[in-house]
């Protein structure tokens, strides 16, 4: 009986493999890294350094200005 049963999952096991490859064979690879999304790779840098500016001004003992560094990149863009 477990022969019988490690036959079936061995042939459950060599249909399904190929059947998943098969699916993903025509769509292309996931890029990873700063390539897959520029913009998100911008926004994320951004936040590294408010976080890291306002680490430091919370050290120091000051408060984060929020507004003026949003003021100063809405500038820029125009």
């Amino acid at each position: 009986m477990k022969k019988l049963l490690t036959i079936a999952i061995v042939a459950a096991a060599v249909v399904a493999v190929p059947l998943a490859l098969a699916q993903n064979a025509g769509q292309p690879a996931p890029q990873q890294g700063d390539q897959a999304n520029p913009a998100q790779a911008e926004a994320d840098a951004k936040a590294k350094r408010r976080a890291q500016a306002n680490a430091e001004l919370k050290a120091s003992g000051q408060q984060a200005p929020q507004r003026e560094e949003e003021e100063e990149e809405a500038r820029k863009k125009r």
